[in-house]
């Protein structure tokens, strides 16, 4: 459950976006508040501190709290249009080399989509994983059960319960990672030389898991506003792939997060088409309000969706656990679907379980995703105001910390890729989300790190290469 200040401060922040709360606005003291919604002046002090840190209040020394103006606005990005075709990936070397380097944990943090380490709860995982240790049975020590501990399964689902996503612990197979579940059910589903749809652009590391498997791609656009859901439904009747693979909830590296009705509309589309989707669902738990969206998979009449996740982007990429869900219409491709599987560590497993069934996962959420949005949000606004009088353009994400930046024309990614490489820095290419060069001018950036001194310096120095290469 979310704590009272959030609720609080989610009430009236909507209130805020919808214009029943004019900006410049005095808001009710501290001690008014207090007393109106029967709190005490902590809980009160923390939702409107909340509030502050996602910029949408102020304060005026002896005067009170105010809503803040409209924020200053940057252009979001421009998408090129593009023919959707089945085609092999290209740059594999390229791709795998990007892969590497966005890693590197001796440059300044601005490639991987991973979270500081301050945001990760080390020691209660740590205590999680003693318990664990401490009660498990003789036989946890032996081989265990391909689909995973039932200790785990069954946290699992009563944790996607408590969100409105109903999933039974016989239906959750868990895996090392999403990309381990999204490798499975994709070498369960086709054949090498089958075709998958995929909107653009994405994650670079779908693409050279793709790639690896021998899979063909066939793209179709996305912007920073979803998915193209009328070009969506004539690749699925025309291509001939058998699966999409897609992200609903905070994509990488759009950060948009699909309608409820538009979720509903894509599962309608899998059916009518026999069109499986494999939902990658990592970034769901990421948003930067307090609750998590339904995934695609929610809608699913006819068990056309296969639902994956894991815990890296929520908690610990190093934390390799991961799940996908087999729809009970599925059920006979259960033994098909084991034999692809590999076990997963067994104390991890167990770890985990105790960390959900504590409720530690749920206060992490809690206070990850306020602090989340606040970082986001610290970024974009250090870009728009120290890029100034330059030709970019920027994302708002609804969640995750990706931040897809469009440059000037005259700018090729590969190159300040190359120069930040030199200086130290991580930034992943625009070239790695799609074919034909189309994002050759966009980098994405990860706000993953508190916007300290060293991450300002980095982001600086990117600026004053782009104003020289351009001017």
């Amino acid at each position: 459950m979310a704590f009272q200040y959030q609720i609080l401060a989610d009430q009236i922040a909507k209130k805020i976006n919808s214009g029943e709360i004019q900006p410049n606005q005095k808001l009710s003291s501290l001690r008014c508040f207090t007393k109106n919604h029967n709190v005490s002046m902590t809980t009160a002090k923390s939702c409107y501190e909340l509030l502050e840190s996602q910029g949408l209040i102020f304060v005026k020394p002896k005067s009170g709290y105010f809503v803040r103006t409209t924020k200053e606005q940057i252009n979001f990005p421009i998408h090129p249009e593009f023919g959707s075709h089945p085609r092999m990936i290209t740059n594999l070397e390229l791709q795998n080399e990007i892969q590497e380097a966005s890693i590197n944990q001796h440059r300044v943090h601005l490639g991987a989509i991973q979270l500081s380490p301050k945001l990760i709860p080390t020691q209660t995982l740590r205590r999680s994983l003693q318990r664990a240790l401490k009660h498990s049975a003789p036989e946890d020590f032996l081989y265990s059960d391909k689909q995973g501990h039932i200790k785990l399964r069954q946290a699992l689902s009563n944790h996607c319960a408590e969100d409105g996503i109903y999933i039974s612990e016989e239906s959750i197979f868990i895996t090392s990672g999403c990309m381990p579940a999204l490798s499975t059910i994709i070498q369960m589903l086709t054949q090498v030389g089958d075709s998958v749809i995929v909107p653009m652009p994405n994650y670079n590391g779908q693409q050279l898991l793709l790639a690896n498997l021998g899979r063909k791609i066939v793209e179709t656009p996305a912007s920073h506003t979803g998915i193209d859901l009328h070009r969506l439904e004539q690749v699925m009747a025309n291509s001939g792939a058998k699966i999409c693979l897609l992200t609903a909830n905070y994509q990488n590296p759009l950060g948009f997060c699909l309608t409820n009705d538009e979720k509903e509309q894509i599962a309608k589309l899998a059916a009518k088409y026999k069109c499986f989707i494999v939902e990658d669902d990592i970034y769901a738990e990421c948003g930067h309000s307090l609750h998590r969206p339904l995934p695609i998979q929610y809608w699913d009449k006819e068990g056309y969706v296969f639902l994956c996740s894991s815990i890296s982007k929520s908690l610990s990429p190093a934390y390799r656990i991961g799940w996908l869900c087999l729809p009970h219409q599925q059920e006979h491709l259960k033994e098909k679907l084991l034999s692809l599987l590999s076990i997963v560590n067994t104390p991890l497993q167990l770890g985990l379980a105790d960390f959900i069934n504590s409720r530690s996962y749920r206060v992490h959420l809690n206070q990850l995703r306020p602090t989340l949005m606040k970082q986001v949000e610290e970024y974009r606004q250090f870009i728009v105001k120290n890029f100034e009088g330059l030709d970019i353009k920027l994302t708002q994400p609804q969640g995750g910390y990706a931040l897809w930046i469009q440059l000037p024309e005259k700018i090729d990614s590969l190159d300040i890729y190359k120069f930040a490489k030199e200086q130290g820095v991580n930034i992943v290419p625009g070239e790695v989300f799609g074919e034909d060069k189309r994002y050759s001018n966009f980098i994405r950036i990860s706000a993953g790190y508190p916007l300290n001194v060293y991450i300002c310096k980095a982001l600086l120095t990117l600026k004053v290469w782009i104003k020289n290469t351009c001017y």
